[in-house]
């Protein structure tokens, strides 16, 4: 399984330095008016966990088995949650959902644009008639401006047996339509000497809201709605977000 972005080399390490939470209200909210739900590209549950505590019905897909592996170890013994191990664009689970998701821009791990149309095609087939696909994307405008090759601190985290994680991190812009850059992780013990470096290349692909309406109008949805926050403010060219709403038309 080919990855853009290796997430097995940090997976042990990614809830310590992941921790944001802005978006988990809105999902909690926005996910009430579905049955069955699938979150696409899961990573370790971040969004999922609040969700199932919730008592939602939630399958979740990522394709690094270490996200998973650490998702796992989080689920309450008496959580149902089925998790699989795909890449989104061979995704294949029985049945259909009401409700399919990709949240927190990781739609744009996937760089190459035939691998994108066939991605967005596989969640079109998933979805039963009438339902509907959340996409999460950064504006590509803002998303340019943090890629200017200098290196940036990204935090310092306690983690196991009192050790002390910092992550830094630089992203520049590999023509116009993808990011790269590389995280780098340095371990410390307790005496504050260092034990332990990592570093995790990553690439991402530039999205315009023209191209993701196109690639999803071509699979066979119609956009109901793009908001540009989380607060479901209209999107417009400041925006930070694109957080793009399509429905599945009844007539593919």
């Amino acid at each position: 399984m080919e990855k853009t972005i290796n997430f097995d080399l940090v997976s042990d390490l990614y809830d310590s330095y992941v921790q944001v939470d802005f978006d988990i209200p809105f999902y909690k909210e926005f996910c009430r008016d579905y049955g069955r739900i699938l979150e696409l590209m899961c990573g370790t549950g971040r969004i999922s966990l609040p969700l199932l505590a919730e008592g939602y019905n939630l399958t979740c897909v990522d394709y690094s088995q270490g996200m998973l592996d650490a998702f796992r170890v989080k689920l309450p013994a008496s959580s149902h949650a089925n998790l699989f191990c795909q890449d989104v664009s061979e995704l294949d689970i029985d049945g259909q959902f009401d409700l399919i998701m990709i949240p927190f821009n990781s739609f744009t791990e996937i760089t190459d644009k035939a691998k994108q149309q066939r991605a967005i095609q596989r969640v079109y087939e998933h979805l039963a008639p009438g339902g509907v696909f959340f996409c999460t994307l950064y504006n590509p405008e803002y998303r340019k401006k943090a890629a200017d090759g200098n290196m940036k601190y990204l935090g310092q985290n306690s983690i196991a047996d009192n050790k002390t994680l910092i992550v830094t991190y630089h992203n520049y812009q590999d023509g116009d339509e993808i990011i790269c850059g590389t995280q780098f992780y340095e371990i410390y013990g307790p005496d504050h000497k260092l034990i332990e470096k990592r570093f995790m290349d990553i690439r991402f692909a530039l999205m315009t809201k023209e191209e993701i309406v196109h690639m999803c109008e071509a699979a066979g949805f119609g956009l109901r709605e793009i908001y540009g926050d989380y607060s479901l403010s209209p999107f417009s060219a400041d925006s930070m977000f694109m957080n793009c709403i399509f429905a599945k038309q009844n007539n593919y």
